[in-house]
């Protein structure tokens, strides 16, 4: 298929908030119509697989109202304005679950739905992570969102995976995250 680009001759705010912006572009097709295009604007965001050194998975569960379910997903979270992206990958996971990590390991970058969202997804994997104090079941999270309320769950390789393909883990980069990282630590065609 010849990639025939489209033009962008003018973009829009249609809505601004902190956490969610649309912008709304004009578009010039390669045929000459000019058409509208919406989508929702937001900076890169990192997401981490963080193992600890007895081989358990770092998840954290929490409720997610659009699905309105408890969702079960690895750390993640949007990088601040000129935030190097392994240090929000750093940040997100001590604020999430009050782990701290060394080297980390880049195992890809995906789009989350290309046709809506210009984000990024940066996917990291982490092994032997630490908590830092006062131990996991103590942990309250630095989120700055009051709304969100979190828990942080170890889990075994096998029950995660097992969870990722039943079904059960359903947020899409959580779901790629654990097979990426799983098929790096097998060796597996990386």
């Amino acid at each position: 298929m010849e990639n025939k680009k489209w033009k962008r001759l003018k973009t829009e705010k249609v809505f601004d908030h902190k956490f969610f912006k649309v912008n709304r572009d004009i578009v010039k097709l390669p045929d000459g119509r000019e058409v509208d295009w919406l989508y929702w604007d937001s900076r890169d965001s990192t997401m981490i697989v963080p193992i600890t050194a007895d081989n358990k998975l770092v998840l954290v569960r929490q409720y997610r109202y659009l699905p309105d379910q408890i969702a079960l997903e690895f750390p993640s979270g949007r990088s601040n304005k000129g935030e190097d992206l392994e240090d929000c990958v750093r940040r997100e996971l001590k604020e999430e679950t009050g782990y701290s990590c060394g080297k980390v390991i880049k195992l890809g970058d995906f789009y989350e739905t290309m046709a809506q969202l210009n984000r990024r997804i940066h996917i990291y994997l982490a092994k032997s992570v630490k908590v830092l104090t006062g131990g996991q079941n103590s942990f309250k999270s630095a989120e700055p969102d009051e709304h969100e309320e979190t828990e942080v769950v170890l889990l075994d390789w096998k029950d995660v995976i097992g969870m990722v393909t039943q079904g059960k883990i359903v947020s899409m980069g959580s779901s790629l995250a654990a097979l990426l990282a799983e098929k790096y630590l097998s060796g597996k065609n990386f």
